[in-house]
């Protein structure tokens, strides 16, 4: 399969529309437009190599409730590695479940190593603020890896605990496992698995969304200690750079900041969400980016990005997904593009919406 296409690619996008870079307003990602504050990094990060026992697992464990944390590249670098992992431990590629709708990165993974890739949700439910996939009873039965994205990108669903749990028990009678890609849930701790016993269950974590620095690279793996040694084992070492490490500690351990941003998100999201909700479409999102399904999406997403708006427009084809404005003047900016789009599109099937 060839690489795949994610939000973000800014200079591409400048050079496409004839748009320099410094003009866009840049609402591509998940990622929060505001950032822990970078601390100064010492020059041993530089000039040593990276140590295993400078408390970075720790401080990852004690933030997301899990044991014995892996630090790797973001979550990005334990779904490259997983489906060859697990493929090795069951002698072969068996038979994954995955989202209909969802970060298309674990497909990638999974068909590039020979898995089965069967997918669950193909009619997802809107219930309040998202999209909501569920595998079948039949589905789990049969399969060897289910894997959920919880909250779903871009579709927003977010699976109860007590549903996971009583998946994870049929898993482990049949010998699978459950993955399940937290990248999102920074903002609804009370919603992650992580802190479940068992030895079927593999969780990702990123620092890349929530605290803002996707540029660092850093995630976690969280799993049982044969998997996570087969992992650490198939990356090598120093996965993580001294300064990624260094960084990530530090925005970890800081409970101060983390409170500040979990309310400045809710609040730019409430905000989002309410704007997008005036173009009288069904709209789906997390705490760091909404989604407004529209009939003609494509033709948004090219009108925007003549107005200097980019956003992310979903495999489906079928919805924008916003990531969330910085400041009042990015929020007049997207008002502005949003009602210039309606004029725009005054002659097509689009022309009754009104942006209040």
């Amino acid at each position: 399969m060839s690489l795949l296409h994610h939000g973000g690619r800014l200079l591409d996008m400048a050079e496409r529309y004839g748009i320099e870079e410094s003009d866009w307003l840049d609402l591509s990602t998940g990622v929060s437009p505001w950032h822990y504050p970078v601390p100064d990094i010492p020059t041993s990060a530089w000039n040593r190599l990276p140590e295993d026992e400078d408390g970075l697992s720790t401080a990852a464990d004690r933030y997301y409730g899990g044991c014995n944390a892996l630090p790797v590249a973001g979550s990005q670098a334990a779904i490259q590695t997983l489906p060859q992992v697990l493929g090795v431990k069951r002698g072969g590629p068996g038979r994954v479940l995955l989202p209909e709708v969802g970060y298309k990165e674990h497909e990638r993974a999974w068909r590039m190593q020979g898995w089965q890739v069967e997918y669950y949700g193909k009619s997802p439910e809107l219930s309040g603020q998202a999209y909501t996939q569920l595998p079948t009873a039949e589905q789990i039965a049969r399969c060897d890896v289910l894997l959920l994205i919880n909250p779903n990108n871009p579709a927003a669903g977010l699976i109860p605990v007590e549903q996971m749990t009583s998946w994870l028990e049929v898993l482990t009678r049949n010998g699978g496992y459950l993955i399940v890609d937290e990248a999102f849930m920074d903002s609804t701790p009370e919603h992650s698995v992580n802190g479940l016993d068992s030895q079927n269950l593999i969780v990702l974590r990123s620092i890349g969304k929530f605290f803002g620095l996707a540029g660092v690279r850093a995630g976690f793996l969280f799993a049982p200690t044969r998997i996570r040694e087969a992992v650490q084992e198939f990356l090598g070492p120093w996965c993580l750079s001294g300064p990624a490490r260094y960084i990530t500690a530090k925005a970890l351990a800081d409970t101060e900041w983390q409170q500040l941003q979990s309310v400045r998100l809710k609040r730019a999201s409430t905000r989002l969400r309410q704007l997008l909700l005036s173009l009288g479409e069904p709209v789906a999102g997390t705490s760091l980016f909404q989604c407004v399904y529209l009939p003609q999406a494509p033709v948004w997403f090219e009108h925007l990005c003549q107005h200097g708006v980019l956003t992310r427009l979903t495999d489906e084809g079928d919805a924008l997904r916003f990531g969330l404005p910085a400041d009042e003047e990015q929020w007049a900016r997207l008002s502005v593009a949003l009602q210039s789009v309606l004029t725009d599109m005054v002659l097509t099937e689009i022309a009754p919406y009104q942006l209040s």
